[in-house]
């Protein structure tokens, strides 16, 4: 153990800048022949819950390189964007989201395969944390004994872990309502609805409009893969702003509404200040939430 760690320090340190603010990890997870998830380095950052998205969670990384959390944390989707930085392409890893009182959600990924082994507490997998806040969390997840997939594959997991928790930029609240970002937005819905191209146009980043707006069509067709595209992203019907946050030039709606018939969710929205306007930039879809 100790050679292994003198043989570390040379590339630890070459790495400093990169690593400098990266927690550890250790220990392992094991799936039937595959090659066991050994992490070395843990991050986290603060997210939404995605079983109730109106309460906060960390969720934690482990993995074999360091990642960046840097510019991922203010992030519309910091999630994402993380998953798809090479550290985590290139290597296997576990996700963790860690909530108050030993609630712990894992998710085991084999990248090259993505192969996902998910599990939760309190039956199967164990949870003791000696650090749970919103700015740090430290302790082991393990399973008491080997578990088995649906299809019959055994796998278990004993991992440690202990990091700070990265946030987003702070900005200024929003009321309910999003201000005059949400008055944007309420009207590039209105455009939606009554199907009204140019104010669809009016209402968009130049980035956002390049996507669906072709010279070769016409304004039709447009118009067609607009309401499309934005519906990808977009609820179907109009939903509620119950706030949000201003980052100078860039504001964050929090809008509810619903993902599907009878569920409902949660939607970051964010808009972008263009001269005295505010224009749609791009939405995700955050978490469930109850009505």
């Amino acid at each position: 153990m100790t050679r292994l760690k003198l043989s570390l320090l040379p590339a630890l340190l070459l790495a400093f800048p990169l690593s400098a603010f990266a927690g550890e990890a250790s220990g392992e997870f094991t799936a039937g022949k595959r090659p066991p998830i050994k992490p070395l380095y843990a991050a986290a950052f603060e997210t939404r819950d995605q079983r109730d998205a109106r309460k906060l969670a960390v969720e934690v990384v482990l993995s074999e390189e360091p990642v960046d959390l840097s510019e991922a944390v203010g992030e519309l989707d910091p999630h994402t964007s993380v998953i798809n930085q090479k550290a985590l392409m290139e290597h296997n890893y576990v996700l963790l989201w860690v909530r108050p009182g030993n609630d712990v959600s894992m998710n085991a990924t084999y990248s090259a395969t993505m192969t996902q082994f998910i599990e939760t507490t309190p039956d199967r997998m164990k949870a003791e944390l000696t650090v749970n806040t919103l700015d740090r969390v430290a302790g082991r997840i393990f399973s008491p004994k080997p578990l088995k997939t649906m299809d019959g594959e055994t796998y278990s997991i004993d991992l440690t872990f202990s990091t700070a928790v990265s946030h987003a930029p702070a900005g200024t609240k929003l009321p309910a309502g999003g201000g005059e970002p949400g008055k944007a937005f309420d009207a590039l819905q209105a455009a939606m609805a009554g199907k009204n191209w140019e104010g669809i146009k009016s209402n968009v980043t130049a980035k956002r409009l390049e996507s669906f707006n072709e010279p070769d069509r016409t304004a039709k067709e447009n118009l067609d893969d607009a309401l499309q595209t934005l519906g990808m992203f977009l609820p179907k019907k109009p939903g509620k702003i119950t706030g949000g946050e201003l980052r100078g030039d860039v504001a964050v709606l929090d809008l509810e509404a619903e993902l599907f018939e009878g569920q409902y969710g949660l939607f970051y929205i964010r808009m972008v200040k263009s001269g005295d306007r505010w224009l749609f930039d791009r939405a995700t879809r955050v978490g469930l939430i109850d009505k």
